[in-house]
């Protein structure tokens, strides 16, 4: 299923990470940072990536793919797929609301009565959250995490023989499945309290990139 569009209502999917997240993000800058960084983790910093967003990026992204939608003719409904359903909520922009599986605690007593075998609901959880997202048509996902790269490979798998299995979807992939996905982005990763990289300014709702010296910004 594709996007809807002409006024049509839309499902986004925002995965937020914490908890762990936590320390594993704080590891990943270090080595950023270290001077002999793997390659795709500079990558994912020289793009204005973001591995634990804060309060206030976590609102203008969110703020961001709303736009995006209205500009696209999507009425979205937004699902939040996250360790800590309360970072969410308190990060909508005004006017937004996510809906996470902690607001319906019935619907995972549901799948575990279903179950043919006893599943764990701290188990249970993550696999009802891959089901919706994998519905959504548009994407606000993290680059670091494991769940967002299983997602895109359920995604992709709508279209085995076109797509198939892959940890990440191009832009034409995106087109052929009807989806659309973006990332958590740093509000400003050109900030010398953070990575080198690009700086991105926020412009009418719209990210825009600049390039800092002796980067190639990709965009």
């Amino acid at each position: 299923g594709g996007g809807g569009g002409g006024g049509g209502g839309a499902l986004a999917c925002v995965h937020l990470r914490r908890g762990d997240f936590v320390d594993e993000c704080r590891r990943y800058e270090e080595e950023a940072r270290s001077g002999h960084a793997r390659g795709w983790l500079l990558a994912h910093y020289e793009r204005g990536l973001s591995c634990l967003p804060s309060d206030e990026e976590v609102r203008l992204n969110l703020q961001a793919l709303g736009a995006a939608a209205a500009a696209r003719g999507e009425r979205v409904a937004y699902y939040g797929s996250s360790d800590e359903p309360a970072a969410l909520r308190g990060s909508q922009p005004a006017g937004t609301q996510v809906a996470t599986l902690a607001d319906s605690a019935g619907l995972l007593d549901a799948f575990a009565a279903a179950s043919p075998e006893p599943l764990h609901r701290s188990v249970l959880a993550p696999v009802v959250d891959q089901l919706v997202c994998a519905r959504a048509s548009a994407l606000l996902l993290n680059v670091f995490s494991t769940f967002s790269q299983l997602l895109m490979a359920h995604i992709g798998m709508r279209r085995p023989e076109r797509v198939g299995f892959v940890r990440d979807l191009s832009e034409l992939a995106q087109r052929d499945l009807g989806v659309h996905v973006d990332f958590w982005r740093r509000q400003n990763p050109f900030d010398p309290a953070k990575l080198l990289g690009v700086q991105v300014a926020w412009d009418a709702g719209r990210l825009r990139m600049v390039a800092a010296p002796g980067v190639v910004a990709d965009v």
